[in-house]
Formats: C-alpha cells, sequence, structure tokens
C-alpha cells in the first residue's frame, strides 16, 4: 500500500514534487510553487570507525527490489513498472531497510526531463560510426531520475616507498660496418643506466574521494558523468526526493572504503613516482598507511533511460546537475566498411606514389 503524501498542494490538494527548474516544490496540477527551506549548516564528516547516528529514510516510502540485477529503489509513492536500470519485470516490494545510514547531503536535480530529452537528441546524433537515421528511428522509453547513492572519504596518507633510481651515463662504443666496399672504423654513444638504491616518503590528504554505492547502475557509465560538483551539497532533505526515485545503496561503508583505498593507492604510487631522483627507475614499492579516515553517505542526481533502435534497447545517463550524457549506441556498420576501404584506398595510393616516384 503506498503511503500517503506529505507534500500535499495548498491550493488543490495534489501531491506536490521537486522542480529542478525552480528549485522549489510544485504542483503538477495548478503549478502552485513551495519554497524548499534549506538551512545553512555545515557539512558534517563522520568518523569512520564510529556508528552512525541517523538511519532510515526520514520518510514513509516503498521499497522495490530487482530479482534480476539486485538494485532496490525507493519511492514516495508506489510506483509500477520494470526494474529501472535493467529493465526486468521480476520487481517485488520489501520492507524498507531500518539500519540504513541515512544519507545526510544531497545535490539536488538542476536538470529537468524537457532538458535531458534535448540532450538526449543532441548526444544521439553525435559520433562517426552512428547510423544517420538513428535520431529518427529511435525511439525514446521511460526517463527516471534517480538520486544515487555515493560515499565520499577523506583520509591523511602517509607513504613510505623504494626503488632503484637510475643516472643516464654514455660511453663511445667502437664499430666496423662495409662503407662503398670498403670496411670503416666508427664510434657511436651508446646510453647506459647507472642504478642505485633511493627511498623516501611523503604526506598527503585526499579530500572526497568518491565511491558510487549503487548496484544497478553501469559502473562504465557512471564514472563516465563525472565530475560531480559537491560543493553545491545540501543537506539531506525528503523534500528534493518528492518526484523521483532513490537508490539504497549496496556497496556498504566498508566495501566503499575498500575502493577509496585502490584509488589513493594509486594517486600515491603515481606522486611518490615523481618523487623517485634520477632519470628513470625500477622496482618501486610504495607502502601507504591511513589516518583520520572520515565518510559521508550522499545522493547525487543521476537521469536514467533507455531507447529503442530496431528492436534493440540501449541505455544512457544523464548527470542531474551538469547535463554530462554518456551512454551506448549503435554502430553502422556499413559506415565502418566505407572508412576502412577509404584508409585502405588511402595506403593503396600513398604506396603506388612511392614505388614510382619515391
Amino acid at each position: 500500500m503506498a503511503p500517503t503524501s506529505q507534500f500535499e498542494c495548498n491550493s488543490c490538494g495534489a501531491h506536490l514534487e521537486f522542480d529542478p527548474k525552480t528549485q522549489n516544490m510544485k504542483c503538477q496540477f495548478c503549478q502552485s510553487e513551495k519554497v524548499v527551506p534549506v538551512e545553512a549548516q555545515p557539512i558534517v564528516e563522520h568518523d569512520f570507525y564510529s556508528a552512525p547516528k541517523a538511519t532510515g529514510w526520514d520518510k514513509p516510502v516503498v521499497s522495490f527490489q530487482c530479482d534480476s540485477c539486485g538494485a532496490t529503489i525507493t519511492a514516495d509513492v508506489k510506483v509500477a513498472g520494470k526494474c529501472t536500470y535493467c529493465n526486468s519485470p521480476y520487481v517485488k516490494e520489501k520492507p524498507p531497510r531500518a539500519d540504513l545510514i541515512r544519507p545526510e547531503t544531497l545535490v539536488p536535480f538542476r536538470i529537468d526531463k524537457n532538458n535531458v530529452t534535448k540532450l538526449f537528441t543532441s548526444w544521439l546524433g553525435k559520433g562517426w560510426f552512428t547510423p544517420s537515421n538513428l535520431s529518427k528511428l529511435s525511439r525514446l522509453d521511460l526517463i527516471k531520475g534517480v538520486y544515487t547513492p555515493f560515499w565520499t572519504y577523506d583520509t591523511q596518507a602517509h607513504s613510505t616507498w623504494t626503488a632503484e633510481s637510475g643516472y643516464y651515463y654514455y660511453e663511445t662504443e667502437t664499430y666496423s660496418t662495409v662503407v662503398n666496399g670498403k670496411r670503416v672504423t666508427q664510434t657511436r654513444q651508446v646510453r647506459k643506466v647507472r642504478w642505485v638504491p633511493s627511498h623516501g616518503q611523503r604526506q598527503g590528504f585526499y579530500n572526497d574521494v568518491l565511491v558510487p554505492a549503487s548496484k544497478g547502475m553501469n559502473q562504465e557509465l557512471i564514472y563516465k558523468i563525472y565530475p560531480f560538483e559537491l560543493n553545491a551539497l545540501v543537506p539531506y532533505k525528503p523534500e528534493f526526493l518528492s518526484g523521483f526515485l532513490a537508490e539504497e545503496y549496496a556497496v556498504d561503508l566498508q566495501q566503499g572504503w575498500g575502493t577509496a583505498q585502490g584509488i589513493v593507492n594509486t594517486s600515491e604510487r603515481e606522486k611518490c613516482a615523481k618523487e623517485v631522483p634520477g632519470d628513470t627507475h625500477r622496482f618501486l614499492r610504495v607502502q601507504t598507511n591511513y589516518s583520520g579516515i572520515t565518510y559521508k553517505h550522499i545522493l547525487l542526481p543521476v537521469w536514467i533511460a533507455a531507447y529503442e533502435y530496431k528492436a534493440k534497447t540501449y541505455h544512457f545517463l544523464v548527470n542531474g546537475q551538469t547535463g554530462e550524457v554518456q551512454g551506448f549506441k549503435p554502430i553502422s556498420w556499413a559506415k565502418v566498411a566505407v572508412f576502412v576501404g577509404g584508409v585502405a584506398a588511402a595506403v593503396a595510393g600513398l604506396a603506388l606514389y612511392f614505388y614510382y616516384f619515391g
């Protein structure tokens, strides 16, 4: 049973929804608006090793879990249909999680549904190997705005490294060769490397290492719609979610930290590599320890949609804050064949030119 709406229009009694264009609550029937009060309060970072204080969604929600991809979506009213992510019809209602770490901050949607359609149409027409008739024959299916779960982590990184530093030096070598039928002796400079052990340490602070906590979102695409402008985070309020879906995190706090560590480790290795003296280096080993780890659970706005082309479904994502579009497109193999044929013809032409005139 769907919960009673807590966002009722004072004019007509209909359900109010958050409007990305005005950043207010808006009635879809009488167009009345209501301001969303946003308190000026600091964004809180939580100690990684302390138990969360706030749990649950802080509002009545209905949760649906997909048996196919496992994603769990919540909404403030009952929604019917297929899975938002994989289009599977095997979706069942489930009780909302009471132990869910409540998102305390979010970035509100800035791009509305009409603009998403325009961005999609523009994006669809780009690409060398995209079918020419794609924008005319493709059919855009449902577009859904989803507040997608992310973790952010702050940490102090302390790294020690060891390596072998390589210093270039040159030696003159003598060699013999045949020139005009005669053997002659010549010299050349040969570069060599002198290897010496080296070591060092560094410290770095990492702020807001962003880790997706979604299970249903296509991981290849989610990184492509980065960046999100996290300076626009505001305190979580149920009003922002009205009219939109929200996904429960499937990657928990500890799993997210494991991903964040991988991101920081890669960054630390790159930075340590730049600190190794010499002209080159080898056998670099980096050991990184962490302290002062804090986290935030945040929701970021993503439009998710699918379009159909020649009986096949393709998905795309739109960053609900910046409008960045990423997705999958069909390939025109006829265009690929023409391109490959053109390259082959150009290569053959150059070969003939050099054969006769080179």
